[in-house]
């Protein structure tokens, strides 16, 4: 507008002078000019004059408008934009200016600290956009919004940082920023009821500074995960390695010329050598399952046949226990799964059966048929598991109970590749205990087409 008004004054003046020098020219070159006739010609070239000045004028005030219209335009759009990208963010977001007055943030902020969810926070626009923002901070906090509710009122106050967060490194992250015009990127705590951590970067915007949060509870938990995985996978193989260790330097110390001592010596080599094969081969297999190299050979079986193999497997691997076992399928029962992964998912919750079972226990293995899935439980009279470590006993190398675990082989992977060759099957997984009255695994497998005829 002012390079408008400029311009205008540039031409007025100019017209000026062209009237100045035609009054010159006609009192020079027309002296003896009737005043009429003076006055006609002077109230036309004036009327032209003004005619060009005057279009001039608005056709360069319609440029300026439609200029201005088009800015406006794209601030609204830009504005628009930038409140969807906020409000589709996981993020929160939070910016405040060089008072540490809180101009924007996004609902995910407002869950986060607890402000009103009003998509943007209290509306105003970022810099540039809205000659509101030419004022001071002050001005804008004292605006009334006349006949609003006490709601509508506190969704468009206006927040100190101190007000949202008394966390002070928060609050000095934020102040340097707005100070020193540097990035700056720190762990954060919010103790809120799941006590989540942060990783916050704050950066210059301008004379603003706006602050990131991006949530990594979850990759704090994974690295938790990953380090007892190989924290647990060291000791397991330590401790085969150990025996084998010393079983061999006994030997290579004279025992190999004792042959009582060797042949004892010798099948420990052997027994510790199949627990790191068993160890390595689980681990082999539950990395092909996650990585989803595991592809499955469907074929209709009869549930209660597979079951009555495996129950003869764990009979005879575990012949030194005095645990029972029973079976209650019916023979008609047909499911459509893997054989070789429906045998590896009841070895390995069997096994554990019987492991972790008191002496004279037992093992029931029973099925029910429900909407097209059969439920397979395999249930216990052991020790059963705490409801501290119920969640996770299906993760990878976990094991409940340390004091009592250790005392049996595996090396906790077995629950692990159930849980996923089950859902590889589609279906699912459940586990239910008591403590001191044993534990109850259930998983569920589709039933196969047509299996009424098979079953005949």
């Amino acid at each position: 507008m002012k390079d408008l008004a400029r311009r205008v004054w540039l031409v007025t003046i100019a017209a000026l002078l062209i009237f100045v020098v035609y009054e010159t020219i006609k009192t020079v070159l027309f002296p003896h000019m009737s005043v009429v006739a003076s006055h006609v010609v002077t109230v036309i070239i004036v009327a032209v004059m003004t005619f060009f000045v005057s279009r001039y004028a608005f056709r360069r005030y319609s440029q300026v408008l439609s200029e201005t219209q088009r800015q406006t335009a794209i601030t609204q759009e830009t504005n628009r934009l930038l409140a969807g990208v906020l409000e589709t963010m996981r993020e929160a977001v939070v910016i405040v200016d060089p008072e540490m007055q809180v101009e924007l943030y996004n609902d995910a902020a407002a869950a986060m600290f607890k402000l009103p969810a009003t998509g943007a926070g209290r509306p105003r626009a970022l810099p540039g956009a809205s000659s509101d923002y030419a004022q001071g901070p002050q001005e804008r906090q004292q605006q009334p919004l006349l006949g609003a509710s006490k709601d509508v009122a506190d969704s468009i106050r206006s927040y100190r940082l101190t007000e949202v967060t008394r966390d002070p490194a928060i609050n000095a992250a934020f102040r340097r920023v707005a100070a020193d015009k540097t990035q700056v990127e720190l762990r954060v705590q919010i103790a809120d009821r799941d006590h989540r951590s942060f990783q916050l970067n704050v950066a210059p915007l301008g004379d603003l500074a706006v602050g990131v949060f991006f949530d990594i509870t979850q990759l704090e938990k994974l690295e938790r995960v990953r380090r007892e995985f190989f924290a647990n996978l060291s000791h397991e193989l330590r401790t085969p390695l150990t025996a084998m260790l010393a079983c061999s330097e006994t030997l290579m110390s004279g025992a190999m010329d004792d042959p009582d001592s060797r042949t004892r010596f010798v099948e420990m080599l052997h027994k510790h050598a199949k627990r790191m094969s068993a160890l390595i081969s689980d681990i082999s297999d539950l990395s092909a399952i996650e990585s989803g190299q595991v592809e499955l050979t469907l074929e209709r079986l009869r549930l209660r046949r597979v079951v009555a193999d495996i129950v003869a497997l764990a009979k005879s691997q575990r012949a030194d226990t005095d645990i029972s076992f029973s079976i209650s399928i019916p023979d008609g029962f047909v499911v459509e799964a893997d054989r070789t992964r429906l045998e590896q998912i009841l070895y390995n919750i069997i096994d554990n059966a019987v492991k972790f079972n008191r002496p004279g226990g037992s093992v029931c293995v029973s099925a029910v048929e429900k909407e097209g899935w059969v439920a397979i439980t395999i249930e216990d009279t052991g020790a059963g598991i705490t409801a501290l470590d119920l969640p996770r006993v299906f993760e990878r190398l976990y094991r409940g109970d340390k004091s009592r675990s250790r005392k049996t082989e595996g090396a906790g992977l077995g629950l692990a590749i159930v849980k996923h060759l089950v859902h590889a099957h589609g279906g699912e997984l459940t586990v239910t205990s008591e403590l001191g009255q044993g534990s109850r695994f259930t998983f569920t497998l589709p039933v196969a087409a047509h299996a009424a005829e098979f079953a005949r």
